[in-house]
């Protein structure tokens, strides 16, 4: 069954004038002329036999509707988890509208499209009680992104010099840690791995122990570990004894950080 957001790689069947059949996934589908990149750039026109990924726009329609253009792969991929979520957890109040190109250029790097999605809607807070989403411009530096990357990277620089060991993942050439989140009461710091000619969006997410020197790997996105403790699917050792510690009523609440720090 084929589902909006999600990514295929799909084979071209046939090809007509105003756009290309498409197969994916035992389904036939349909990838309109200006969804082709041959229609925005020198790219050849589609070929039958022809594999390229697309990713559904919309899987109601006769044949479902494809894109192979590589923003609406990255807009499906920062809806793929936020809008599950929303609907698990209804933002409070409007999110935030946040100027992206100055913060990504102080952290000297592009953030995952899912990230930016999660702050316009929700804006910086706390989720399920437990897990705070960092981000820009915050007044409290604990729960700055910009502030706390820089911070991490200093205390994580002192921890490998005086011998501490370093997650595998670090271990190839030029890859870092960008925090994200910080699970409350613990310690707990949630970073994006970031490795160099990976996109953002294929970021893997690696948190830290608040309480000793163990790192775990999840390979999903900001919104997909956030939607996955809250739904009570995570497979995270850390967040899988939530019912244990949170209020059943905070479990799919959302606290701002406006309203947590004027208190």
């Amino acid at each position: 069954m084929l589902a909006d957001h999600q990514e295929y790689d799909v084979v071209v069947t046939a090809v007509a004038p105003v756009g290309t059949a498409v197969h994916a996934d035992g389904h036939d589908g349909f990838i309109d002329q200006a969804k082709h990149p041959s229609w925005w750039s020198d790219t050849p026109r589609a070929a039958v036999g022809d594999r390229m990924r697309a990713v559904v726009l919309d899987a109601a329609r006769t044949p479902p509707r494809f894109s192979a253009l590589s923003s609406d792969i990255q807009t499906a991929r920062s809806l793929r988890h936020t809008e599950p979520l929303v609907r698990l957890c209804p933002p409070p109040g409007s999110g935030r509208t946040v100027k992206w190109a100055p913060v990504e250029e102080a952290l000297g790097v592009a953030l995952p499209g899912d990230y930016k999605r999660l702050v316009q809607t929700y804006g910086g807070g706390l989720f399920a009680g437990v897990l705070w989403l960092l981000e820009p411009d915050c007044p409290d530096a604990m729960y700055d992104l910009v502030a706390q990357t820089a911070e991490r990277e200093e205390i994580l620089a002192k921890l490998w010099e005086v011998g501490v060991d370093k997650p595998s993942e670090l271990h190839e050439g030029n890859a870092r840690l960008v925090p994200w989140g910080y699970a409350e009461g613990n310690g707990h710091v949630l970073y994006w791995l970031v490795r160099p000619g990976v996109e953002p969006e294929e970021w893997t997410v690696i948190l830290n122990e608040g309480r000793g020197p163990l790192w775990e790997a999840s390979p999903m996105s900001c919104s997909q570990f956030l939607l996955e403790v809250m739904a009570g699917t995570t497979a995270s050792f850390y967040f899988t004894d939530l019912d244990d510690i949170v209020d059943p009523e905070e479990r799919t609440r959302f606290v701002p950080h406006a309203q947590i720090l004027s208190q």
